[in-house]
């Protein structure tokens, strides 16, 4: 892949991402991929009908799970954390407060960080949010 995420006849690249996550880990991802202004970061930011609030709010979710992993090494405790966060995105997503197609681009990830299960793969994901976030528009 060149960091371009519209390949593949696929113009959304909340889609090409999920479909991304379904065949390899996160990380295998380069940085050119993920952080690129080319990237899936910006480029979900900017397809994805979700406001930077919203992106915040998951970052800072995700964000604590990470900081808890870093501080106690604990890949099962930091799981059980993960697996809380879904049900957290889809009561806001059913809400109407968080959109449908981000929520399902987290699941994958999430889904990515279960079958890879490490602490890189958390640290990848932490990364790509917080890329997320810089590249939100102010609000």
């Amino acid at each position: 892949m060149n960091g371009k995420p519209q390949q593949g006849g696929q113009d959304n690249p909340l889609e090409k991402l999920k479909q991304e996550l379904k065949n390899r880990a996160i990380t295998q991802f380069s940085e050119r991929e993920l952080f690129h202004p080319e990237g899936y970061a910006r480029a979900v930011v900017r397809k994805a009908n979700i406001t930077a609030v919203q992106l915040r709010k998951v970052f800072q979710e995700f964000k604590a799970i990470v900081d808890g992993l870093r501080k106690d090494n604990n890949l099962e405790k930091a799981m059980g954390r993960l697996y809380k966060l879904y049900a957290l995105l889809e009561y806001q997503a059913e809400r109407g407060v968080l959109d449908k197609d981000f929520k399902d681009l987290m699941f994958k990830l999430f889904d990515n960080i279960e079958r890879h299960k490490s602490p890189k793969a958390f640290e990848r994901a932490y990364e790509l949010l917080m890329a997320m976030v810089a590249y939100s528009k102010k609000s």
